[in-house]
């Protein structure tokens, strides 16, 4: 016996939640890049680390052992203090040992972004849900940039 009720009942209503979850977007899920993380933790960490996502204020962190997740619970206050004032919403750390996967495997690339132009800034600000505002910003940011290469 079917169900009645239609299997896309519960669509995100907004892209930002639509974005939060998706399972194919790792760290970007987060909304947390990997320059901004470096500079949260350090590039010693960063290399050991990797975030993975973002939710109701909790950032999950993918650690190689218990060791670094130790390591870096003693920086938490200092991690959320940097992450916060770079623009992200975290409240709290949360780590998950993944020891297979080795997110220093993946290199760092420094990404640029260019100053958004006045109009655009203007228009960008008047997106209501501030981390769909937050998303076009850095985006259109990065794609200025691209675009000046």
């Amino acid at each position: 016996m079917r169900s009645s009720q239609p299997p896309f009942s519960k669509r995100p209503s907004t892209l930002a939640e639509l974005l939060a979850s998706s399972s194919m977007l790792g760290a970007r899920t987060a909304h947390i890049s990997l320059a901004d993380w470096q500079r949260a933790v350090g590039p010693r960490l960063a290399q050991k680390t990797l975030p993975e996502r973002l939710s109701d204020g909790v950032l999950t962190v993918r650690v190689p052992s218990s060791t670094w997740a130790q390591e870096l619970s003693f920086l938490t206050d200092v991690v959320v203090e940097r992450l916060r004032a770079a623009g992200h919403a975290v409240q709290r750390l949360r780590f998950q040992v993944h020891a297979s996967a080795q997110p220093a495997e993946r290199p760092l690339t420094t990404v640029r972004r260019a100053e958004i132009p006045a109009q655009l800034r203007e228009s960008i600000e008047r997106v209501d849900d501030p981390d769909l505002r937050r998303a076009i910003a850095e985006a259109a940011a990065y794609s200025l940039a691209r675009q000046s290469d």
